[in-house]
Order: C-alpha cells, then sequence, then structure tokens
C-alpha cells in the first residue's frame, strides 16, 4: 500500500516563507525552504522562516530538498534548516547551486554539513523517481519536480510562466504534457499567488508602454534611473535592450543584480550586454541608464535615503527620469506612496509601472485554468500566497465547464494534510502541529517570544529611563552621583523637573521603607518611578535601574 502525505511547513496564506513536504511511506522530501519579510521589521526581528521542528524529529526520513529557484521566499531560509539537519542534500540547477553556495558560505556554514547536488535527469529514490523539468522564471534555473509513483505522479510547479522567456527559459503545455504521459497525474500543487491577475501572464512581457516612453522622450545627455527587485531579472532584460537600442552605458546599482548578471554573462557568452560601468563611476556618464534594486522590502528604503541626499554615489537632480518597475507587495503600499512622493520633489519626471502593465514571472488563474485543462489532474493544490487567491484559483477551476469534469481543487493551509492511500485522496483530516514562524534577529536563530515582541513594541512607542548609581545597603544611602539618560521619553527642556522627580521617589523609599532583599527594593523603585512619570507625561517607559552595591 502506497501511504504519500503532502503538506506546507510555509506558503500557505501569506507570501513568502514557501516549505512543502512530499512524504512517501517512510521517506520524507521537501521542496523549498524560504523566508518572509516582515513588513514591520523595526522589532529587532529581520527574518521570518519556518518551523522546522517536524524536520527535526523526523530527520532520519529526509532524503533531501529540492530547490525550484533561488528567490527569496523559495531558497533563503537553507542556512537554518542545515544548521537543524546537518549533513542535507540540496538538489537543484547548476544556476541555483551557485547562488545556494554563496548563501550558506555568508553564514560560514562548512560544507561538510550539505551537499548540493545538480539534479538534469529522472533520479530513483526506491520506488519513487524525481523528474526535473525545466521553466521559464524570473531567473535562469528554475525547475519543476515531477515525483513518480508506481500509482501516479504530483507535479510541483512555482514561480514559472507559460511561455517563452528567452534566456530565461520556456515553459509550454506541450513540453509538460508529454512529461506527464507515462502516469496519471494524480496532483498539480501549483504556484496561484497571482491568480487574481487577469489574462496570461506572458502577455505582458515586454509590453511596457511608458519604459518605453521613457528611453525615447529623455534627452540623450541626461539619466534614466529605474527602480527594480533584483530577483525579477526577466523584466530589467527590456531595460538592458532598450538601453542598447538608445546607446545608453548601464550601472547596476546594486550588489545581488549585479552579481546575477555577471553569472548570467558568464554562462551564456552569446548574452548581448550594453556597456555596463561601474557603479563608483557613475558621475562620468551623463547619460546612464541606472539599476537601482533591492530586494522587496529595502528597494523603497534605499530610494528614500538617496532623495535625503545620505547616498554616496547617487543623487538625484530634477533632469533625471525616474521609472519605477517595481509594484509593492501587500503591506508596503503607504510606503511606496511616500516614496514616490519625495522622488516626484526633486525629479518630477517619474513613470510609476503599474500591476496591470507589470510582468511577473507567474501564473495568472488563466495561465492555472490553461495547465489544468491541459494536464488533467486529478486534484489541483493551489499554494504560495494569500488564502483568498488560493480560493479564487480554486473557484476559477471549479467554475469551468471542462476543468471540473476532471480535476477537484484541494486548499491546504499551514500544515494540514492531504492524505493519498494508492493514488486516490483517502484524507483531508491529518495536520501537523508544528507550523508557524520562526523569528531570525540578526544572523541567528533566535526564539523570540511574543513578550520579547510586545517589549520591543513598547520600547519603541513609550521609550525607556536609564537609571545607575552606588548604593550602601548597610547605611541606606547613595553613594556618589545618580546618573540618569532618557531615550524617546520626553522633550529635553522637560528632563531636569524628571530628574529631580526620580531622585525624590528614589529618596522617599530608601528613608521611609524596609526591603529584604535588593531584588524587591529594585522592584518597588522601578514600580514607582513609572507610576509617576505616567501620571505626569502619559507615557509608560522601560525602567532600567541599577543599583550597584559596595
Amino acid at each position: 500500500m502506497e501511504n504519500i502525505n503532502i503538506f506546507a511547513l510555509g506558503g500557505q496564506d501569506e507570501n513568502g516563507k514557501n516549505c512543502y513536504v512530499f512524504e512517501i511511506d517512510n521517506s520524507i522530501f521537501l521542496v523549498n525552504a524560504g523566508v518572509k519579510i516582515p513588513i514591520n521589521s523595526q522589532n529587532g526581528v529581520d527574518t521570518l522562516i519556518p518551523d522546522f521542528s517536524y524536520l527535526e524529529k523526523n530527520k532520519t526520513k529526509i532524503k533531501g530538498i529540492f530547490i525550484t529557484d533561488v528567490k527569496n521566499e523559495s531558497f533563503s531560509a537553507l542556512p537554518w534548516l542545515v544548521m537543524k539537519i546537518p549533513g542535507i542534500k540540496i538538489y537543484t540547477s547548476s544556476f541555483n547551486k551557485v547562488l545556494i553556495h554563496e548563501r550558506l558560505n555568508k553564514y560560514n556554514i562548512s560544507e561538510h554539513n550539505y551537499k548540493i547536488i545538480v539534479i538534469n535527469q529522472k533520479t530513483k529514490f526506491g520506488n519513487l523517481i524525481i523528474d526535473p523539468i525545466n521553466l521559464s522564471g524570473s531567473m535562469p534555473g528554475n525547475l519543476g519536480y515531477n515525483f513518480i509513483t508506481p500509482h501516479g505522479s504530483y507535479l510541483f510547479l512555482f514561480n514559472f510562466a507559460l511561455g517563452d522567456l528567452g534566456i530565461y527559459g520556456k515553459t509550454s503545455l506541450e513540453s509538460l504534457k508529454e512529461t506527464v504521459k507515462d502516469k496519471e497525474l494524480i496532483a498539480l500543487i501549483a504556484d496561484a499567488g497571482k491568480s487574481n491577475v487577469a489574462g496570461e501572464s506572458i502577455s505582458k512581457f515586454n509590453q511596457s508602454k511608458q519604459l518605453v516612453e521613457a528611453f525615447e522622450t529623455t534627452n540623450g545627455d541626461q539619466r534614466i534611473i529605474i527602480g527594480a527587485y533584483d530577483e525579477e531579472m526577466a523584466v530589467l532584460e527590456r531595460v538592458l535592450e532598450l538601453a542598447s537600442k538608445h546607446d545608453r552605458p548601464v550601472v547596476a546599482y546594486g550588489k545581488t543584480y549585479a552579481q546575477l548578471l555577471y553569472l548570467i554573462s558568464k554562462i551564456n557568452s552569446n548574452l548581448k550586454l550594453p556597456n555596463i560601468v561601474d557603479y563608483k563611476n557613475i558621475n562620468k556618464h551623463p547619460n546612464a541608464v541606472v539599476l537601482v534594486t533591492g530586494s522587496i522590502d529595502r528597494l523603497y528604503l534605499r530610494f528614500l535615503r538617496i532623495t535625503d541626499g545620505k547616498d554616496v554615489y547617487l543623487k538625484l537632480s530634477n533632469k533625471d527620469t525616474i521609472v519605477m518597475l517595481a509594484p509593492p507587495v501587500n503591506g508596503l503600499e503607504s510606503l511606496a506612496a511616500l516614496t514616490l512622493d519625495e522622488i516626484a520633489k526633486i525629479a518630477p519626471k517619474l513613470y510609476d509601472i503599474m500591476e496591470n502593465e507589470y510582468f511577473r514571472a507567474r501564473p495568472t488563474r488563466q495561465d492555472l485554468l490553461n495547465l489544468v485543462l491541459a494536464l488533467k489532474p486529478h486534484h489541483f493544490i493551489p499554494t504560495q500566497g494569500l488564502y483568498r487567491y488560493l480560493v479564487d484559483s480554486a473557484n476559477y477551476i471549479s467554475n469551468d465547464k471542462l476543468a471540473k469534469k476532471t480535476t477537484s481543487p484541494i486548499i491546504l493551509l499551514n500544515g494540514k494534510i492531504a492524505h493519498f492511500v494508492d493514488g486516490k485522496l483517502f484524507s483531508l483530516n491529518g495536520k501537523v502541529k508544528e507550523v508557524g514562524d520562526t523569528i531570525i534577529d540578526g544572523f541567528g536563530v533566535g526564539d523570540i517570544s511574543s513578550e520579547v515582541i510586545a517589549e520591543r513594541e513598547a520600547l519603541g512607542r513609550e521609550g525607556v529611563i536609564v537609571i545607575n548609581t552606588l548604593y550602601s545597603p548597610k547605611t541606606k544611602k547613595l553613594l556618589g552621583q545618580l546618573h540618569i539618560n532618557y531615550v524617546g521619553v520626553i522633550d529635553p527642556s522637560e528632563q531636569m523637573a524628571i530628574d529631580t522627580l526620580i531622585k525624590e521617589v528614589i529618596l522617599d523609599i530608601l528613608e521611609n521603607k524596609e526591603f529584604t532583599t535588593m531584588r524587591e527594593l529594585n522592584e518597588r523603585l522601578r514600580k514607582s518611578i513609572r507610576k509617576k512619570i505616567f501620571k505626569l507625561t502619559d507615557k509608560d517607559p522601560m525602567i532600567a535601574l541599577t543599583l550597584t552595591t559596595i
């Protein structure tokens, strides 16, 4: 009897943190391990990764992890997975291998703790065969995986577009049909995070009229500055073509994109690129196309730094043409609006490429329907998106007269298990308890509780007062000066009055109260000072009190 479980440790009803599990009998195969960037990252939380507790408990069953692409949402949690499960095998394309190796080296992870294997043909694991499929994507090296069992196949397709993207790959319905023709397709597990977009995604590839207009209307001695996400290389391909056409040099002003562009130029010797100029010489080329790139969470912050005049090399002028090729993700709309306002104050010739004109190498709901009609899977499992988009794609397929005859959608939230027995859906009642966010604080994995996060939020909102002095328990008197520092609590003009208040509270308690331990004294002082300051200022700051005993 063949038992298969499919479930997500991340990626369902959220943007990012994609991690999917394929269990067959006593073997576990992972597909991707990505991160999610918190929208509000001001409380010391840099990154969110999946909870790997389930994998730690079952690490002897894990045969490997299969990486589809090198977007942050797909592979960037690998360092923490390797830390938790040393010796894990990582299967991916040759292009992805380079970037995965660099990612792991960044965290000083020894190569003895992992093995990266380039998978470019069918690979057998017991009764299971895994067939890698070349897909088009926003970067080269994008793979899908067909898990072939004796009773049928299970196809994983993420971050792809149906169509020909040139050097970024080609995905056709005919080639996919050929891939799955030998076995019944039990389940199609596909990216549905952009199922709200109308039409087919390929229809927007290299079709931005505003981008063309920006190049055609900008004088030959003036700059064109492009803002874009560094992972969306297929989008920037059109910019490079236009730069060559208009004989403009290009400055790759973003480390990640510059590295990716260099890597592509090395593996594709026939690639024609415009003149690429070092960013340090940016001011020597008045007609340059400057590609300001960054990650989804940092691009707009980078532009705000530029508009504030804090960037070392790039200063905006009123003659510059600005093109923002970066529609904001959910939660960053207000930051994007603020950034565009600040840019417009300096460079009024501003083009903002909106979602309806922006190409993403991700399937629309029409793409997904075409896929279902062509492949005829028994089940369709939408993934990698907010819940409403998962439902939207499922409904779109269920409402199609032809698709609903062959395919029934299954919507899974993180941890919910789709259990198949001998190729038939057996149950949707199972659940993995160990799901959720693991918080990354800096480079390490931090078990930061909700209490700590709440404390950090309060610290940012209410401020902190740091008090320290010398104290003699024998005489119950302060020795030396009382040092008081304020962070985010009150106006400097009011500090002298608060200083006096704090001294009076401390002296009153020392003279009139009895305490058996220093801990009891510290607690009483903190509470009394907070209460007095709250009455006076309507703020409830954290009190960091240190009485050094002599």
